[in-house]
């Protein structure tokens, strides 16, 4: 609520700005004719297609026609390590080719330092991915300073030379004595297949030869009887017969003992003096005693009868 009532009306009526110049209005006015008035066509029987029209012509052409992008020739960031270089992957982020590169120029720092170390080179091919050894080509102050030192130390030189030709008759009789052990290995074999030839010989029987009987074998299997001298081991002994017959004796109370029925087994007696003996003692000095009672009674038999 105002002041003086309600700030705004219940009917919506527009709000006037100010009163603008009725002349300012006509010149704008005639300005937006101006082409249209007195400005008949050029052909009397076309009439002109209007601009939105074309506009939207044009965008039908567009979208009929194929996408023609213009390729623009992308440069792929490279880095040169040595001799070689080292391009970006396709959809390789940034920081995954700097590790790569940053491994790379570690292989080759120890590359080098293998390199100085044992006078050799080492080549890459970037194409083939081959990596190949080379020996370094040495220096001409070096190879000088080689021959002085070997002029110099003319002794040491003699020396080595001798050492050498000894290490080379040494390897020269080495090698002689290896073929000397192949050859008589060589013989020892032959000589074994000759003998299992000789062995594995067929007879041959000529054409219309007759046979009167069959060939006699003079030799019997391995466990037949023969005749003559006993086999060893089947030899019989003089006291073979004594032992026969204490076998024989010894067999009939066996018979008559199975036939019987079982003892029973003697108690040990842990009472009296004897328990303080082992177990095996105090069952010696029962036997015996039991053996000496039986002797007793069979006495007292004889002496009734």
């Amino acid at each position: 609520m105002g002041r003086f009532g309600p700030t705004h009306r219940k009917i919506p009526v527009p709000k006037r700005h100010g009163v603008r110049d009725p002349l300012k209005r006509l010149a704008e006015k005639e300005a937006s004719i101006k082409d249209k008035i007195n400005n008949p066509p050029k052909e009397h029987d076309v009439q002109e297609v209007s601009n939105r029209f074309k506009r939207f012509m044009a965008m039908a052409n567009e979208a009929s026609q194929p996408n023609q992008k213009t390729s623009r020739s992308k440069q792929k960031s490279k880095l040169r390590i040595g001799s070689t270089v080292i391009e970006k992957r396709p959809r390789e982020s940034e920081e995954a080719f700097l590790n790569r590169v940053g491994r790379v120029q570690e292989d080759r720092e120890v590359e080098a330092r293998i390199g100085t170390k044992f006078g050799v080179e080492v080549e890459h091919d970037d194409k083939s991915g081959a990596i190949r050894v080379v020996k370094r080509k040495g220096i001409e102050v070096d190879g000088m300073l080689q021959k002085i030192s070997d002029e110099s130390s003319g002794k040491t030189s003699a020396k080595k030379s001798k050492a050498a030709d000894a290490a080379k008759t040494r390897k020269a009789q080495l090698a002689e004595q290896k073929a000397l052990k192949k050859q008589k290995a060589l013989e020892r074999r032959r000589e074994e297949e000759d003998l299992l030839l000789k062995e594995f010989q067929y007879e041959r029987v000529p054409f219309g030869e007759v046979v009167k009987e069959p060939p006699s074998l003079h030799t019997l299997p391995r466990r037949a009887t023969r005749e003559g001298a006993p086999r060893p081991g089947s030899k019989s002994l003089l006291l073979s017969s004594l032992l026969g017959q204490k076998q024989a004796e010894e067999e009939e109370p066996v018979l008559k003992k199975s036939s019987k029925k079982k003892e029973k087994e003697t108690k040990v007696d842990l009472k009296g003096k004897r328990k303080k003996l082992p177990i095996a003692a105090r069952m010696k000095i029962e036997r015996e005693q039991q053996n000496v009672i039986e002797m007793y009674r069979q006495l007292k038999k004889k002496v009734k009868q």
